[in-house]
């Protein structure tokens, strides 16, 4: 054969090469796209994508999940597989089917070489847990439940509802935490407004030098305690977390930022008034100024600081205060008043025009059965034509102090 027609040949062989190519590409192409955009029906369907395992898990999914079929979708993990030995999520799949089709010896072996060649990661950790927890194998659901709650915590809520069962109840759960993750069973605890079994994990808790909550997470179960309404228990946690610092107003004097948490200052936006904690002249102290921007007749009641005390006792709550250019005739006050303590209220005279610093007490006695009371900056809406207030208010060296019992 001449070189000419060689060369004509090879031109040929390569264009058509070339061709095949191009149209395996394309059909590859089109495939992927159809399982990029999820295009279900016809992955479902098509014979077209039978080349690829991921459609097999789809196929298997729906025979699975919508149509309870679990013979064909257990042949359609098979083929999944068959078609990709590392498609892990057959395999996995296919380890729970098995089980629940009655094939336990099948299951077995099928858990025991996915555990066994399939390291726990943030991929095959959630499907190692239920594995683990279909064999009803402790050890290594601990494993896989640790796992989970450390390293994906998008799984946590399901983790933990997942051991509840396992292990039967919350103290059960808690004990099967390592050190490092018993403070998110707290919180998955705390997150089902569990209030009972809450508390008694974090009793748990506080005893274990291991598990012990840091500050925030004190103040953060505390906080728990207190929207959940249990005046007494906040309190009694209170004393005993290391945050009661010897007064009872914490923070009175603002030398630190306002927590906003627990038994600490709390602040929430309000229309028409700035709040912030400033240097106090000539003290090297601070205080809160309250800054009212005259727009609207605010009636406030957004600064406040729950306080623990003790029922049938007598208090003076003792501040000092200042203003400048409060306008209108209501001006701002102190109030305390009880937390489901019905008709206990006591509270400050109202301040307006400009004053400078000033001692201001207010005596009050807790009602029988009050153990946590509220104390609040507070302003009522006027019922005067001119009723926007503007100026400033300052408070600073908020205390209650209880006075001796009387002989």
């Amino acid at each position: 054969m001449s070189q000419a027609r060689l060369r004509v040949l090879g031109r040929f062989l390569g264009a058509a090469i070339c061709l095949v190519m191009g149209g395996v590409l394309l059909f590859w192409a089109f495939g992927s796209s159809r399982l990029a955009v999820r295009n279900v029906d016809f992955v479902l369907q098509s014979p077209l994508m039978d080349p690829w395992a991921q459609a097999w898990i789809m196929r298997g999914d729906d025979a699975r999940f919508r149509c309870m079929d679990t013979a064909r979708a257990a042949d359609a993990y098979w083929q999944a597989v068959g078609r990709n030995p590392l498609l892990f999520g057959g395999w996995f799949a296919l380890a729970r089917l098995e089980r629940q089709r009655g094939a336990a010896r099948q299951a077995d072996a099928l858990h025991d070489f996915l555990l066994a060649g399939v390291p726990p990661s943030t991929s095959w950790g959630w499907h190692h847990l239920l594995l683990a927890a279909d064999r009803r194998d402790d050890s290594r659901f601990r494993q896989g439940f640790n796992f989970v709650l450390g390293n994906m915590p998008r799984y946590r809520q399901e983790a933990v509802e997942l051991a509840l069962g396992f292990w039967g109840g919350w103290s059960a759960t808690l004990a099967g935490a390592v050190a490092a993750n018993r403070w998110s069973v707290l919180e998955e605890c705390m997150a089902r407004k569990a209030v009972d079994e809450a508390i008694g994990l974090y009793v748990t808790l506080a005893a274990d030098p291991e598990a012990r909550p840091d500050e925030a997470g004190r103040a953060r179960f505390i906080d728990f305690l207190l929207d959940s309404k249990r005046w007494n228990d906040a309190a009694d946690t209170w004393r005993s977390s290391g945050l009661f610092r010897g007064g009872l107003v914490d923070n009175g004097g603002f030398e630190a930022p306002l927590a906003g948490t627990a038994f600490g200052w709390r602040k929430a936006p309000a229309d028409g008034a700035e709040v912030r904690r400033e240097p106090r002249s000539g003290t090297g102290g601070y205080a809160v100024r309250f800054h009212f921007l005259g727009t609207t007749n605010l009636r406030y009641d957004h600064f406040s600081q729950y306080v623990a005390v003790e029922p049938g006792q007598v208090y003076e709550l003792r501040f000092a205060a200042r203003s400048e250019r409060l306008s209108t005739d209501r001006g701002p006050f102190v109030e305390i008043g009880g937390m489901e303590c019905p008709g206990f209220r006591a509270a400050s005279q109202e301040i307006t025009g400009s004053r400078g610093w000033s001692g201001n007490v207010v005596t009050f006695e807790v009602p029988d059965g009050c153990r946590v009371v509220r104390v609040a900056v507070r302003r009522d809406e006027s019922l005067k034509f001119d009723n926007k207030i503007a100026g400033d208010f300052w408070i600073d060296d908020v205390e209650i102090v209880q006075r001796p019992s009387q002989p």
